[in-house]
């Protein structure tokens, strides 16, 4: 039996980058909702700096979570946020 795998994004934007990142995440948001083991994405603003973002995600598995990683989406928002944001992800097992 496969674990469900839960993601945490932490997207941080460099100056001036702010709008063109968080527009990138919200496309991606949506595109990647019917994905193949997609349980939850889901685009979050930090609340004490409102240009920092947080992505969390769960898959059914971490095959599913490979697959997303080759797909079209995933890709398009590696090539848009690459040069303009640091990207920090925790990969964590659920355990309930």
């Amino acid at each position: 039996m496969s674990e469900v795998i839960a993601i945490v994004a932490t997207v941080i934007p460099k100056a001036g980058e702010a709008e063109v990142v968080e527009q990138a995440l919200r496309t991606v948001e949506r595109d990647v909702q019917g994905e193949p083991g997609c349980q939850q994405y889901q685009l979050h603003q930090d609340l004490e700096n409102p240009q920092h973002f947080v992505l969390l995600e769960r898959w059914e598995s971490e095959a599913h979570l490979q697959q997303h990683s080759e797909a079209a989406p995933f890709l398009r928002l590696m090539e848009t946020i690459e040069g303009r944001a640091e990207l920090q992800v925790t990969k964590l097992k659920v355990l309930a």
